[in-house]
């Protein structure tokens, strides 16, 4: 059966660019990502069932295995590259790396994420086949064989994709009128009392502000109810409890400088904490998965005990080639002493061996962890964190300071990152090719080529991103990258030692509390991190998923009905975020060449734009619920 043909490839790396261009835009607005997986498997069988004909399913895995691997190279890249622009726009460095460096350090991490999982796909794909449920590899792989009804699933993804785009199209149309730019729908609503006389000094700081992004409503949908609450607890924490508390104490200072000055350290307190608490919780993980005798037995199908579950034949159980793969690290690995900027060789041996075991080690936990609970709870930012802290100790053992420093540790934390993000992503396609009879060799061969093209584009998206907007406060509407902000933070703090421990301590505090409380305290530290605008709209997307799964389970026959209505509720979401983010780049792109004004004038129904601006959101959401309820 055809698999990896020059059609899927040239298809995976399309779609792979797309979709990776508009997760890189969602994560810097929203701080989170979203898996590229089953749309891209929706439209893979659209175009090669129906437009091209003869497509396989074993096409459609590699498009699909292409274009998540693309999307994970854009979650490394974005959490980590702009804190450079951070950093250098706000004068605590002076230099920022150039095109080609982080080309290259992207490309060994993207080489690291992808041969490492080679070692890991036996031991937790099919050894654990029973134990761990690889939640979106094993949903992509349904949709895969139900391929038949490829046409129906992608109306939903389409419908999702036009609501979405229509208002995202609406909230940037700009236009002259008396003399200046205008526009039609605002893309935030604010409630402030701030400015309000006779108010105690507490209440005035209390402000409710939501971004109208449907996007975000999206992302909700799919993260679901219990993880939008606590994103939502931690940012109302923030804004409602802190905020008002810190503003009895410093009446002069506004809700938006206390949350640049105070809370977004206490909301690093709260994440470095979800960090160690994760590291923690992972250590049976790194026991079950190197310290297990049975876990070394060679990936020979012979040996194979699951051979007779799935396998038609010796291929569909073969690994990239271990030299082809040793050779590929090898290379990667000499790349990094050419590149790395630390002189010593000492310094060079010490980073270098910092980096690769830690990418090596959370590869490994980072594929068992979402064999358990799915790509999107993921910790990529606790374990990025933990790569970045032990390599600034290492440095700062060996006499590497201040300025220096900071450059260094960040730009060896960006191969980690990209490194273990691709694990997480490609071990859920390793499970989808498991589950429809793929080889695995040809999977991985595709996802390094995905893993390279894709770094192309992305960091040239990243230049591009920061010519249009910026990522630091001193552009006017700087995308907020809340991932790269806070790794600027920490790097900044640990080498220049101006910490705000007692922010710090509080978020160490909160974090422990949201740990007793049974929070997920990383989402919960997100929460207080991010501007309380982004957890709004998350937490009514995931409130409404919820609500919509009650009405749509009661309607269903059988759980087989169940997972149908989860399925279109996914690709409907996964529509809204596609709509805005997709259009939202073609924006970056259209300002970027000065095809559409990049100044963000008034609107012109100035006096109640932000009541209409929320009656458009809120239609928004009444078509998605006409939608999902509905028969027709």
């Amino acid at each position: 059966m055809r698999e990896l043909t020059l059609r899927s490839v040239l298809l995976g790396l399309i779609l792979g660019v797309i979709l990776s261009g508009a997760n890189a835009y969602l994560g810097l607005k929203a701080g989170m990502t979203v898996a590229a997986s089953i749309p891209a498997s929706v439209i893979s069988m659209l175009i090669l069932t129906k437009i091209i004909k003869n497509g396989t399913i074993l096409e459609n895995n590699i498009v699909q295995t292409m274009a998540s691997v693309a999307q994970a190279v854009a979650a490394g890249i974005i959490f980590t590259i702009p804190s450079f622009f951070i950093l250098n726009e706000t004068g605590i460095i002076s230099k920022i790396p150039s095109f080609y460096q982080i080309l290259i350090i992207s490309f060994i991490g993207s080489i690291w994420g992808t041969v490492f999982m080679i070692f890991f796909r036996y031991p937790h794909i099919v050894k654990e086949h029973e134990k761990l449920p690889y939640p979106e590899g094993t949903a992509c792989a349904e949709v895969l064989k139900t391929g038949q009804q490829a046409t129906h699933k992608a109306l939903y993804l389409l419908y999702g994709f036009i609501i979405s785009a229509s208002l995202k199209i609406l909230q940037n149309i700009k236009f002259y009128f008396f003399g200046k730019i205008n526009k039609i729908l605002d893309e935030n609503f604010t409630l402030s009392l701030y400015n309000l006389k006779n108010l105690p000094t507490a209440l005035k700081s209390i402000v409710l502000s939501i971004d109208l992004l449907p996007a975000l409503f999206g992302v909700g949908m799919i993260v679901g109810r219990n993880i939008a609450i606590m994103m939502a607890s931690g940012a109302l924490i923030a804004w409602w409890v802190i905020i008002p508390v810190i503003s009895i104490f410093n009446p002069d200072l506004a809700p938006n400088l206390i949350y640049k000055q105070h809370i977004r350290y206490i909301g690093i307190g709260v994440i470095i904490t979800g960090a160690f608490l994760s590291i923690i919780q992972f250590i049976p993980f790194i026991f079950k998965t190197f310290i297990k005798k049975d876990n070394n037995k060679e990936l020979k199908y012979s040996k194979d005990p699951h051979r007779d579950l799935w396998y038609d034949n010796p291929e569909h159980s073969k690994d990239l080639n271990p030299i082809i793969a040793i050779s590929l690290i090898i290379l990667t690995s000499i790349i990094f002493f050419i590149v790395n900027p630390i002189d010593s060789i000492l310094g060079k041996i010490l980073s270098y061996v910092v980096v690769i075991i830690f990418a090596f080690l959370f590869t490994a936990v980072s594929s068992y962890i979402v064999g358990l609970v799915g790509s999107s709870n993921q910790p990529v930012s606790a374990m990025t964190i933990s790569t970045l802290i032990a390599l600034a100790l290492t440095l700062k053992l060996i006499g590497v300071s201040g300025e220096s420093g900071i450059y260094v540790v960040i730009f060896l934390s960006v191969m980690a990152c990209i490194s273990l993000a691709i694990a997480g992503d490609m071990s859920q396609d390793l499970k989808t090719g498991f589950l429809v009879k793929a080889t695995p060799y040809k999977q991985q061969i595709a996802g390094i080529i995905s893993a390279t093209f894709a770094s192309f584009f992305l960091t040239y998206l990243i230049f591009l991103f920061n010519k249009t907007y910026g990522f630091s406060a001193i552009h006017a509407n700087p995308l907020p990258a809340p991932q790269a902000n806070l790794i600027a933070t920490l790097a900044n703090s640990i080498f220049l030692g101006d910490i705000k421990w007692n922010e710090i301590v509080v978020g160490i505090f909160l974090g422990v509390i949201a740990r007793i409380l049974n929070f997920s305290v990383l989402a919960f530290g997100v929460g207080v991190y991010l501007p309380q605008a982004l957890s709004i709209p998350i937490l009514l997307g995931g409130i409404f998923s919820n609500f919509i799964k009650d009405i749509l389970n009661k309607k269903a026959d059988n759980n087989e009905n169940n997972l149908e209505n989860e399925e279109k509720l996914n690709l409907v979401a996964s529509g809204l975020i596609a709509g805005d983010t997709i259009l939202g780049l073609l924006i970056v792109f259209l300002i970027a060449f000065n095809i559409l004004p990049s100044e963000d004038g008034g609107s012109i129904f100035q006096s109640f734009s932000p009541f209409l601006s929320l009656l458009a959101f809120s239609l928004v959401i009444f078509l998605v619920y006409h939608i999902l309820v509905k028969k027709k």
